[in-house]
């Protein structure tokens, strides 16, 4: 059932065709694992703005990590860029005049991407990481259980939806979303998404090209922050992992922010098979991460 569709003419005004005003905020809604830090690396170095970073925070952090996060929105200051994992009513309640950015990223493979970065972390770097460290090694556990972890729902399970709809009543933090609720939840996100001014996909390499000029300046987009080869006592055949519930669970756990994907990916590409586009993209990466599982 095709819950939602965008309205053409809405989409394209709303997905970059607004011009940039530098005399706003920019706030950038940084989804994990979605070439974020590229971005923010090149649009600070574009724009020279005083710049906030932050996301979640856990009491039991260490203090030199809390110096770094803003974990309650009363304490984010002004600043003429914002860019963090922060949801996006904490960005409109904050920044209420901000010009609005995100980039999206095709779920399954940003889901992979996200454990296999949990699996990255040895005991040594999550040492001062307090309760949130000890929720990262659960990246340890198979694929499947690792998915199926209900501690971390909040960080795996349609992490797009959650992030623009928090706080919601249907969509808890140590509970997957219930399937009843899907249409809804998918209508209020895309209600969100057209509030933005910028939406696009990390998979069209014509995605910088257009940020650049939404902005109306050129900026050095540089891979950074990329998963690296994972510690050869937290290795395993990613084939052995890709089990058939751990392909369902990496479904079920993408299938809302697999809809807004397509829908974001379908406005943008309206000459590509957008289907053709996820698996292609979907098999590049399972070979990437393959190899850094490698035993």
């Amino acid at each position: 059932m095709n819950f939602f569709r965008f309205d053409s003419a809405q989409a394209l005004r709303k997905f970059g065709s607004t011009t940039f005003d530098r005399s706003r905020p920019l706030a950038f809604m940084h989804i994990p694992k979605t070439s974020g830090t590229s971005i923010v690396h090149g649009v600070t170095a574009a724009l020279s703005p005083a710049v906030v970073v932050g996301g979640e925070t856990f009491k039991a952090i260490d203090e030199r990590i809390h110096r770094d996060i803003y974990h309650s929105p009363q304490y984010i200051p002004n600043a003429n860029l914002v860019a963090g994992h922060f949801p996006f009513s904490t960005l409109l309640r904050v920044y209420p005049l901000a010009q609005y950015l995100t980039i999206l990223r095709e779920p399954l493979s940003r889901l992979l991407s996200h454990w296999l970065y949990f699996r990255q972390h040895t005991d040594a770097d999550l040492g001062t990481w307090g309760e949130w460290g000890n929720r990262v090694k659960l990246a340890r556990k198979p694929l499947a259980d690792f998915l199926n972890e209900t501690s971390l729902a909040f960080q795996t399970d349609n992490l797009v939806v959650r992030m623009l709809l928090w706080p919601n009543p249907f969509v808890p933090d140590d509970q997957f979303i219930d399937p009843i609720n899907d249409g809804a939840l998918l209508r209020q996100a895309m209600v969100r998404l057209r509030k933005f001014d910028f939406v696009d996909i990390v998979e069209d390499r014509a995605s910088v090209r257009r940020l650049r000029r939404w902005l109306g300046y050129r900026f050095t987009y540089r891979r950074l922050n990329e998963t690296a080869a994972i510690p050869r006592q937290f290795r395993s055949s990613l084939q052995s992992e890709l089990t058939a519930e751990a392909y369902e669970c990496l479904y079920a756990r993408s299938r809302l922010d697999l809809r807004i994907w397509s829908e974001v990916a379908a406005n943008q590409l309206q000459d590509l098979d957008v289907c053709k586009l996820r698996e292609q993209t979907l098999s590049a990466n399972i070979a990437r991460y393959s190899v850094l599982m490698a035993c």
